[in-house]
């Protein structure tokens, strides 16, 4: 996840109001309880309207308003959800026609979109092997338990369910052609209501310059630019360390800085969301189509952003950060210089030999170099991560020490 705050000149204070300002809670208006929607959702503390805030009464509202919408959303396309469309079409039997709203619809069209622009590499069809590896949301509570791999019978027949051609779309309604086959569009939900919340803003305000953040889960939408920013950075994002469990000091939760934020959708995929760790190896959520299993690129986490010129900006943002988990390093390097190059996409990815590459247009800094730019200099005790060359990437990743130190903690941690 990133988080984005304005650095004021006393890291701890600036430290202090990213957090605030990337505050989560979970949907829970007209009554419902917190605990019941899993999608968690935030507005920024404050919303600027042709440079004036809303009232506190205003940006409660609207927040409010945003929270109603995205619960709307998520009550299409949430595959834990009784009733919803995607739980009905996972249900369903082969040849049965099954009618779904407009979300739903919204989402399968971009969802066979990305599918193209990715060769694959990201699929909304891979409930089937998310369940093999127990990863669905009926293991919720085991994700982390430690496991055999399933047999390569079951994992064949799991990959033979999760084609995205199983699956055809009329105005309406899904079929599929396969029993057992299913969807699983949480690889783009927290995008795409990112993008319904900029939408639904953006129309409320139209003809007035708007300026604020929206975030749902690890995706977020930067409307405009930053408001009070005295330290002329702009929106600035920290990405999260996705190996803090081994790293020691202050701020060890923080991996790298991103500034000179605006008008952009931010996503960020890691590999400590949601895994488990076997026989000294780490199996992440992130399921890879071409072989079915749980991706192992030597990529720990990846962020993407894409400009609000790009439709459905922070969908593609979320597709575009798990496609790069499913490729060998280059060729993920490589889609996202291409992506570059036609939309103006950036890319900042981690690997497990404690590199990380930059592609495209951003400005990325390290730990103590932002310590220094934002006037507190010692507060970073030391860098995790050193900056590579993408010409020097490999698809041969070897783990740091660091890596296999975190691996075992997370092993003992799990097995306790």
């Amino acid at each position: 996840m990133q988080k984005f705050a304005g650095f004021g000149k006393k890291i701890r204070r600036a430290l202090a109001l990213a957090l605030a300002s990337a505050g989560l809670f979970a949907l829970c208006a007209c009554g419902q309880a917190a605990d019941d929607y899993f999608i968690e959702f935030s507005l920024s503390d404050a919303v600027y309207v042709d440079g004036t805030p809303l009232s506190s009464r205003e940006r409660d509202a609207l927040e409010g308003e945003i929270a109603s919408l995205l619960r709307a959303v998520e009550d299409e396309v949430s595959a834990d959800r009784e009733g919803s469309d995607v739980s009905r079409v996972n249900a369903a039997a082969a040849g049965e026609s099954v009618a779904v709203g407009e979300y739903t619809q919204a989402m399968l069209r971009l969802a066979a979109s990305l599918y193209g622009q990715t060769g694959g590499a990201f699929s909304p069809a891979l409930y089937p092997l998310s369940d093999l590896w127990g990863f669905t949301p009926r293991f919720e509570g085991q994700y982390s338990v430690p496991r055999e791999e399933p047999s390569a019978a079951a994992l064949e027949e799991a990959l033979a369910l999760s084609s995205f051609e199983s699956c055809s779309f009329a105005e309406g309604s899904v079929v599929k052609q396969t029993d057992g086959a299913g969807l699983d569009l949480g690889g783009i939900a927290k995008g795409y209501m990112c993008d319904v919340a900029a939408a639904y803003i953006r129309e409320k305000y139209a003809g007035h310059e708007v300026s604020c953040t929206v975030t749902v889960m690890s995706g977020s939408v930067l409307l405009g630019q930053k408001q009070d920013d005295e330290t002329g950075l702009g929106y600035t994002a920290s990405v999260d360390n996705p190996r803090s469990a081994v790293t020691s000091g202050a701020g060890a939760g923080q991996a790298l800085f991103l500034a000179g934020l605006s008008d952009v959708a931010v996503s960020t995929s890691a590999d400590n969301y949601r895994f488990y760790v076997y026989e000294g190896k780490i199996y992440p959520h992130i399921i890879d189509p071409s072989d079915g299993k749980p991706a192992d690129n030597g990529v720990i986490s990846v962020t993407v952003l894409v400009p609000l010129d790009v439709p459905y900006a922070a969908a593609a943002a979320d597709a575009y950060s798990t496609a790069g988990f499913c490729m060998p390093l280059t060729d993920a390097l490589a889609f996202y210089e291409r992506l570059a190059e036609e939309q103006g996409v950036a890319a900042v990815v981690i690997t497990r030999d404690f590199r990380y590459y930059v592609i495209g247009n951003c400005s990325v800094y390290g730990r103590t170099e932002f310590d220094g730019m934002i006037g507190s200099e010692g507060y970073f005790s030391e860098e995790v991560f050193a900056r590579a060359a993408v010409a020097d990437a490999s698809d041969d990743v070897p783990p740091d020490a660091r890596e296999t130190e975190y691996i075992a903690a997370m092993a003992d941690r799990q097995a306790r």
